[in-house]
Parts: C-alpha cells; sequence; structure tokens
C-alpha cells in the first residue's frame, strides 16, 4: 500500500509542476532570436491548441521596413485585423536586432485561438514585400482542473487495491 502512495504522489508532483506558466503579452518589439539572418515571419512552438494565445514573430533584418497591414486568417477565411498595442504603420528598422511578437489577442481574439484547423498571418510591409506564414490550431482535452486528473489516475489504483485486500481475504 505505501508503494501505491508513493506513486499516487509522484505523479500528482509530476502533474502540478508541469502546468505552464501563461506569458501576458501585447504586440511589442523584441530582441532578434538567435541565429536569424533573414527577413521573416514564423509561429513559434507549433501546433497551438484551442484558445491559446501563440508566439508569433516578424523579423526584418535587411532594409528598414514599415509595416502597413497585419492580418490573422483562419481556416473559414475570415481576416481579423491587427488591434494591438503599437499603432500601424510599424517601422522595424534594418540591423535593429528587433522582432515585432503578436498573439491572438493582438488580431480582437482575447480567449485565443476560436477554431481548429490551418490559420494563416499576413503581413504588408513598405517597401512593398508580404510575408505569410501558416500554422495549425489543433484540439486537445484537458482536465479542468488538478483534481480531475488526480481522480482519472487514483480510481484505478485505489479499485486495483480493494481488490487485492478482499481476494487475500478468507471467508
Amino acid at each position: 500500500m505505501q508503494k501505491i502512495a508513493y506513486i499516487v504522489m509522484a505523479m500528482v508532483v509530476g502533474a502540478v509542476t508541469f502546468q505552464s506558466i501563461d506569458r501576458a503579452y501585447a504586440a511589442s518589439l523584441v530582441p532578434l532570436p538567435p541565429g536569424v539572418t533573414a527577413d521573416g515571419i514564423a509561429a513559434l512552438n507549433t501546433p497551438y491548441l484551442l484558445g491559446q494565445q501563440g508566439d508569433i514573430y516578424l523579423c526584418i533584418v535587411s532594409t528598414t521596413r514599415q509595416i502597413t497591414n497585419i492580418h490573422l486568417i483562419d481556416p473559414d477565411n475570415i481576416f481579423h485585423n491587427y488591434t494591438g498595442s503599437l499603432s500601424l504603420p510599424i517601422t522595424l528598422p534594418s540591423g535593429g536586432n528587433k522582432c515585432l511578437h503578436l498573439q491572438a489577442s493582438d488580431f480582437g481574439l482575447t480567449s485565443g485561438f476560436n477554431k481548429t484547423g490551418d490559420w494563416a498571418v499576413l503581413v504588408d510591409t513598405v517597401p512593398g514585400k508580404t510575408f505569410m506564414y501558416e500554422f495549425t490550431v489543433t484540439f486537445m482535452v484537458v482536465p479542468e482542473s488538478i483534481i480531475g486528473a488526480i481522480t482519472a489516475v487514483t480510481a484505478p489504483l485505489a479499485a486495483l487495491t480493494g481488490y487485492r485486500i478482499l481476494r487475500q481475504r478468507k471467508f
């Protein structure tokens, strides 16, 4: 019985320490990631889960560019216009070692990505260049609380323990 208690305790500690901490960012200029040597746009840590904010970066290193339009396109081809804290046009200087960091809330999606499927980010700049990046949003079942996860793990263990105790009893 003591071994089972240790196993359950290890699972609970693992589940609690595994929870991620959400970062609250609005559209902002951030340092250029190491190794970036060309203009581009990327969504990091994809695929995103339904309800996540995401981390989308637009980096300019070649020439000073002014961002004139930013659109987030959902799987139903609905365009979500940029409504972030930095007002358009946004200037990214060449050699400035800065990237524009965007999340779903910068497009009016305060509760994160609201549809599963293929999404796209479309960015127009002056001098004329369009950047486009596609990424996926998937669905995953997440327990409402840690109590649900603990119950799902401990119920079968308790049933097994009860069975073993009753099996060893003599009637």
